[in-house]
């Protein structure tokens, strides 16, 4: 296993936006399940399912921008 080092402030920040994807994706899973499952796509459901198993494992995504970010959560339910 490979050691980097990082200034505290850069690590807190990546901590923040880390929370932030996370909130975002939680709050997308709430409106989509407060729906009716049965209109998800189960190859669609499994997909989010293995975006939240990674994220819980600490597997993160990086995104250079807000919109980017925006854009990536918007795709979730088209691929």
């Amino acid at each position: 296993m490979n050691t980097i080092t990082i200034p505290k402030t850069k690590y807190m920040h990546l901590l923040k936006r880390q929370e932030r994807v996370e909130a975002e994706l939680d709050f997308i899973k709430k409106m989509v399940l407060a729906d009716d499952e049965k209109f998800i796509q189960p190859s669609i459901l499994k997909r989010w399912e293995r975006i939240s198993h990674d994220m819980d494992n600490g597997k993160g995504l990086f995104f250079d921008s807000v919109v980017e970010m925006r854009n990536w959560i918007k795709k979730l339910h088209n691929n």
